[in-house]
């Protein structure tokens, strides 16, 4: 295969094509998709194979299924196809004076705190930017990325397994705040140990969380079985309102409950010794720069974080 000739032969309905054939898992239902003939896109698809020289769709009694080098192929054109996609809607919103869009992967840790700060100021200076927030967790985060899908994460870095074709920036490190209702008894005292909180029922965030792991390994490390868990939850909202109404405790991000802890709603738990929840800063993809818009709020995020902080990439 010459590198270079098959790329100037490869059209743009070829991409559609694989596609269309990934997505659906059926030639036919792919060529209604696209309006073209059931023989039009096997052409399409051999014409491919020809050019690549390598087979990418077998066809089994369940259905047309992408051989690995078929995926490869289908992930570059869902790729391709997003950011044609945004090209379209940036050049439309910039004529209709909007300047275009920004979509973020958030974090609670980032929602908490660095980016709606952020986002306050990038409006006040570019208030033609639409800015759309998607929250999740990074497994549902990462794969958007990398399909463009998303301009960039902000929240506590991922971890190392999460990284390959991502760059990482970090802002800031952030503590793990333990808080529970006011007048709660535990707060009667002076500093407690985690030994003495195994006495109260837990509120804690999903087993996969990277939360949960911290949780879970400072109890572990210490020898001690975890506490009674009430309930596992990931709901700010839902949290804030069970700690009000029982004797549980619950571990945010400091950040996430400064406000309330600051108002009075909740106190923080005063334990010993202090967790640390880790690096807070954004993600990206290594190979696409970010648009102009996303370049700018990423620039507002950096002059916004105190304390930035260096981490191996």
């Amino acid at each position: 295969m010459n590198k270079g000739n098959w790329k100037s032969r490869v059209r743009m309905q070829h991409l559609r094509t694989v596609l269309a054939v990934a997505r659906s898992a059926s030639v036919s239902r792919a060529a209604e998709t696209l309006g073209l003939t059931q023989p039009a896109v096997t052409r399409i698809i051999h014409e491919l194979e020809s050019e690549l020289e390598v087979p990418l769709f077998v066809r089994t009694s369940r259905g047309t299924h992408c051989t690995n080098f078929g995926q490869i192929v289908a992930d570059h054109a869902e790729l391709v196809f997003a950011q044609l996609d945004r090209a379209e809607d940036e050049v439309r919103e910039a004529r209709e004076g909007l300047s275009g869009r920004v979509t973020v992967g958030v974090l609670v840790a980032g929602a908490a705190s660095i980016l709606p700060r952020a986002l306050v100021r990038f409006q006040h200076e570019r208030p033609g930017v639409r800015v759309t927030l998607i929250e999740g967790t990074y497994d549902y985060l990462i794969p958007l990325l990398h399909q463009g899908g998303l301009d960039f994460i902000c929240g506590r870095l991922p971890a190392y397994r999460y990284r390959e074709g991502l760059e990482v920036e970090a802002f800031h490190q952030e503590e793990v705040a333990l808080v529970a209702r006011p007048g709660h008894p535990v707060l009667a005292g002076g500093p407690v140990s985690l030994a003495g909180l195994r006495a109260w029922p837990w509120i804690l965030p999903l087993a996969d969380t990277t939360l949960r792991q911290l949780i879970d390994n400072a109890f572990l490390d210490l020898g001690l079985p975890l506490p009674h868990i009430a309930c596992q939850s990931v709901s700010v909202i839902a949290n804030r309102r069970m700690l009000l109404e029982t004797d549980w405790i619950c571990a945010f991000p400091r950040q996430v409950v400064e406000p309330d802890i600051d108002a009075g709603m909740l106190a923080r738990v005063p334990v010993e010794p202090l967790l640390s929840f880790g690096p807070v800063g954004i993600c990206q993809r290594r190979d696409v720069p970010l648009s102009r818009a996303a370049e700018g709020l990423v620039s507002v995020l950096r002059g916004d974080s105190e304390g930035r902080v260096s981490i191996p990439g």
